[in-house]
């Protein structure tokens, strides 16, 4: 958590120049604890305190800074501090923060670099956002099929300070296709002679550089994966993606998931809620706010058409809200299920007809509880209301029933289909769901209320 109080502290210290202290802190706790304690210094600041500590703690305590943080050291750094700073990056972190500099800057640190990560950088953000290519790191280590095992063990122990993960080694060919993996555990067990090829193992579980970065989260989930190659258009090994990525990945997908639900535009922000100023959260929510509230006024029309039947009979009133709640609930239910189903690819657009026919047996037995409970409802709690004496309660109490059943099939079964049909349009199913679909439903809800009083009941 962020601590403003240590704030003046620190640039006390700083003033006063008592490094040793200042590295102790620097040096003590988690790397992203570090970083959210001096994030609200100046970047001047920030530098003096990672310049106490060496380059590997440096670069884990950078990594962990708001992105905002990082390009605003990064701008308007000197030469040797970034310079030091990015040779050591992770290489998907770096490639992160390059994506998020002004492209002029961008520009002069790029020829601050050797040509292998200046490279290394060009290639990383090349690649679509949301991508697998995007979000990859090229910093593995490969063997070759021929090496012996004790030769792999030399080359792990040289190249491994500068690696993300060695727990799994992939094995590729002399034009860097991928042939298959070893597990670092089991090159350490394996006689010395042995060779690579032989103890490893060739069904590889890899996803291709222009798979969504969705999909690639969810394969590593799936089967388990401390890492996830990732492969080019050739199956030569491009990169890996490993499972803290992984995370981020799946957290990200589901708050963006989760806004759009909630009817909540535009991408996930970096930034913590207070940390945004009222007018981003306004541009995020004005669009469907006044989308909803157009066919909230569609609504009124509707019950606006049906005015004589309310004026005639007052108690039909007393039940919209019934009405209205009991659908939502239930398309929202049906929808849930069946987007989660697509999401993990249980469904296709293809099962729309059995997924149809499963809701209407659902929504068929739900109707029948509720109607039931409604109809009770009725008769026991409204016999004193006004009706009018040529009206029967046990007819109004069928009516209200009956639009209740039918209220909760049509919804459960367009809230299960809506999913489907947006997937097979191309269009993200969280978007067309939720308070969408629930004012959809409240519509059709409202003119088969008013249509089912008008059959029944003659007015």
């Amino acid at each position: 958590m962020k601590n403003p109080i240590l704030v003046p502290e620190l640039r006390d210290l700083l003033k006063k120049k008592r490094l040793s202290i200042l590295q102790s802190f620097m040096e003590e706790g988690h790397a992203k604890e570090i970083a959210e304690y001096v994030t609200m210094l100046s970047p001047a600041e920030i530098w003096k305190l990672l310049n106490l500590v060496d380059k590997h703690r440096m670069v884990d305590i950078f990594s962990y800074l708001d992105m905002d943080v990082q390009v605003e050291m990064a701008s308007g750094s000197t030469k040797k501090n970034i310079t030091e700073l990015l040779k050591e990056m992770s290489h998907d972190d770096r490639a992160d923060l390059f994506q998020h500099l002004d492209p002029e800057i961008a520009g002069r640190l790029l020829i601050l670099l050797p040509v292998s990560e200046r490279t290394d950088i060009i290639k990383l953000t090349s690649y679509r956002e949301e991508t697998a290519g995007a979000i990859m790191t090229t910093d593995f280590i490969t063997l070759n099929e021929n090496d012996t095992v004790e030769n792999a063990i030399r080359k792990i122990r040289r190249e491994a300070p500068s690696k993300e993960t060695i727990y799994y080694v992939y094995v590729t060919s002399n034009e860097k296709k991928l042939l298959g993996f070893i597990s670092l555990r089991k090159i350490i067990l394996a006689q010395p002679k042995q060779k690579i090829g032989e103890i490893m193992k060739r069904e590889v579980i890899y996803a291709h550089v222009s798979d969504d970065q969705e999909f690639v989260a969810r394969l590593i989930d799936e089967y388990d994966l401390i890492a996830l190659p990732i492969v080019d258009a050739g199956e030569r090994l491009s990169g890996i993606i490993t499972y803290d990525d992984a995370i981020d990945i799946i957290r990200e997908e589901q708050t963006e998931d989760l806004e759009k639900l909630m009817a909540i535009s535009g991408g996930v922000e970096e930034k913590p809620y207070l940390e945004l100023p009222p007018y981003i959260h306004f541009r995020k929510r004005v669009f469907w706010v006044v989308i909803l509230g157009i066919f909230g006024l569609v609504t009124g029309l509707i019950i606006e058409y049906f005015q004589k039947t309310l004026e005639t009979l007052i108690i039909l009133a007393f039940y919209m809200p019934l009405l209205n709640a009991a659908g939502g609930n239930t398309g929202s239910q049906s929808a849930t299920v069946v987007m989660r189903s697509l999401t993990l690819k249980e469904l296709t657009p293809r099962d729309i007809l059995k997924v149809a026919r499963k809701e209407l047996i659902v929504s068929s037995l739900l109707s029948l509880c509720l109607a039931l409970v409604t109809f009770g409802r009725v008769i026991l709690f409204s016999h004193k209301e006004a009706i009018p004496a040529n009206f029967e309660l046990t007819t109004i109490a069928l009516v209200i029933a009956v639009s209740l059943g039918l209220q909760v099939i049509w919804a459960t079964v367009f809230g299960a289909l809506i999913p489907i049909i947006a997937t097979r349009a191309k269009i993200d199913p969280a978007v067309v769901s939720s308070p969408l679909l629930a004012t959809i439903v409240d519509m059709g809800g409202i003119v088969i209320y008013f249509s089912v009083a008008k059959v029944i009941l003659g007015i």
